[in-house]
C-alpha cells in the first residue's frame, strides 16, 4: 500500500512525483451537487493520478453517503446511532431488532453501507415509539431499562358500563395520541 505525500512515487506509473495541490472536489447526485472546498490532493506530474490520502477519502465518502442518504430520504448515519444509542440498545441487540448481523449494524452508523428503505421506516417506527422495541424483542435493554412501562400504560383502556346505545368501549384517545407523536401536532 503506497502512502500518499508529497514528492513520493507516484503509484499509478511509478515514474512521476506527487504534488501536494489544493483543490474544490464537486460531487453530483440525483441532480444535486455538494462541494468539498480545499482538500489536499495528490497528483502526479506524468500521469496525472489524483488521490486523497485514506483519513480524507474516508471522510469525504461518509460526507458522500450522508448527502446521498438525506436525497433519497433516508435518515444520515448519526441519526441511525443517535437512535439506537437512545433506544439503549448496543449494535448486537440493535442488529437482533433489525433482523441484520450486528456488523451491518455498525456499517450503518459509520457510513460504509446504505440501510434499504424498510430498514429506515423502522428506524423512524422506532425513534417515535421507542415502547415498540419492547413488543418486537421482549429481551432487550429498551424492555429492561423501563419502556415496558409505556406499553402496558398505551394499553391501558378502560370499560365503562354506563351504556350509551349499547356498550362503550374508551380507548383514551390513543389513536389520537398515536397519529399526534407520529406526525408531530
Amino acid at each position: 500500500m503506497f502512502t500518499l505525500r508529497k514528492g513520493s512515487l507516484c503509484p499509478v506509473c511509478e515514474k512521476g512525483r506527487l504534488q501536494e495541490e489544493r483543490k474544490t472536489l464537486p460531487f453530483v447526485y440525483k441532480g444535486r451537487s455538494k462541494k468539498f472546498p480545499n482538500q489536499k490532493v495528490y497528483t502526479c506530474n506524468v500521469c496525472d493520478y489524483e488521490g486523497l490520502t485514506r483519513a480524507d477519502n474516508e471522510q469525504i465518502e461518509k460526507s458522500l453517503a450522508d448527502f446521498r442518504r438525506i436525497i433519497d430520504g433516508l435518515f444520515p448515519c448519526d441519526t441511525l446511532k443517535s437512535i439506537r444509542e437512545r433506544l439503549g440498545l448496543n449494535k448486537k441487540s440493535m442488529a437482533k431488532l433489525l433482523s441484520v448481523n450486528e456488523k451491518t449494524v455498525g456499517r450503518y452508523e459509520n457510513g460504509k453501507v446504505t440501510q434499504s428503505a424498510q430498514v429506515d421506516k423502522l428506524y423512524r417506527v422506532l425513534e417515535a415509539f421507542p415502547y415498540i422495541a419492547a413488543i418486537i424483542e421482549p429481551d432487550t435493554a429498551a424492555f429492561r431499562s423501563g419502556f415496558h412501562g409505556l406499553v402496558v400504560e398505551t394499553e391501558k383502556d378502560h370499560y365503562d358500563p354506563q351504556p350509551a346505545n349499547g356498550y362503550r368501549f374508551q380507548t383514551n384517545n390513543l389513536d389520537q395520541r398515536l397519529v399526534a407523536n407520529a406526525t408531530g401536532f
